[in-house]
């Protein structure tokens, strides 16, 4: 009896939700610096039609499990003119820069607009994704800076004193429309900051656990159940302590148990989003 309910309680304090601490990527070290290259006017002082990547494979960073796509950050080390808005793109992408191409973009799992300004210079900013997208281990992500061809700013991204791989360019205006490492175009210390913000992704169970609500609990005759949005109970059931399965199932949002006795119970539910278990007390 007492490895039964060491399980169940097991199953509980598993379902409980625990704050996760953002995992920075990055593939620069170092200061600052102002070796940053772009598409420009010189003479006008404008740049724009840019697109600076990074490419991060989760291995080379140690993640072993799925992440949450939560955020990006990039440095700038110049900035002129009127505030403008760039876009940060993220690509699940498989053998980068080959087969992507700029004026045929594959589809972003995100995109977010962000707003740069001169305050901007010597900074590294943080964009915080509103959705963030959860991706499996082994997955191949690409960052995208978008600046948008605009002739009213002058931007430089903040470079770094060492890289462990090569940032990139694209441009139309320029006529580079397959991404090319900056290297390759002549300018081989423009290291881009340009670094990915991931966190580490809860389970189902956990997600669930975060969004169901079980009320009153405790109580003598039903049990309510609301569940998110597009959330299905596909299978259910009432276990007491000794590990009996009593004859209680959901039924529209409720789980009736005026005919059991008092004490404590664990409710499970099988969704079409996962599993979910919490602990409940008939009085």
């Amino acid at each position: 009896m007492k490895k039964i309910t060491t399980f169940f309680a097991a199953l509980f304090v598993a379902a409980v939700v625990q704050a996760q601490d953002p995992i920075v990527l990055s593939q620069t070290s170092g200061n600052i610096g102002d070796g940053g290259v772009a598409c420009a006017d010189q003479t006008a002082m404008t740049t724009g039609d840019n697109v600076y990547f990074r490419e991060y494979n989760l291995d080379d960073h140690g993640i072993t499990s799925s992440v949450s796509v939560v955020g990006a950050e990039f440095a700038v080390s110049t900035y002129i003119g009127a505030p403008i808005v760039v876009q940060v793109q993220v690509f699940e992408y498989e053998g980068f820069p080959a087969g992507f191409d700029i004026t045929n973009l594959p589809e972003a799992i995100i995109v977010q607009g962000f707003e740069v300004d001169e305050s901007a210079p010597g900074t590294v900013l943080e964009v915080l994704f509103d959705d963030p997208v959860d991706v499996a281990p082994g997955s191949t992500l690409v960052v995208g800076i978008f600046e948008p061809a605009h002739g009213m700013a002058y931007l430089y991204l903040g470079t770094a004193d060492e890289e462990t791989k090569e940032s990139y360019l694209a441009s139309e205006a320029c006529g580079i429309t397959t991404p090319a490492t900056v290297g390759s175009i002549g300018f081989p210390d423009s290291r881009h900051i340009i670094n990915l913000v991931v966190e580490e992704s809860l389970s189902v169970n956990d997600n669930l656990a975060g969004n169901v609500a079980i009320y009153p609990n405790p109580t003598t005759n039903v049990f309510n159940i609301d569940l998110p949005a597009g959330v299905e109970v596909t299978s259910s059931s009432l276990v007491d302590i000794t590990g009996r399965i009593t004859n209680v199932q959901y039924n529209n949002g409720q789980m009736n148990v005026s005919a059991l006795a008092q004490g404590v119970y664990f409710l499970n539910l099988e969704t079409t989003h996962g599993s979910f278990t919490q602990k409940v007390v008939k009085q």
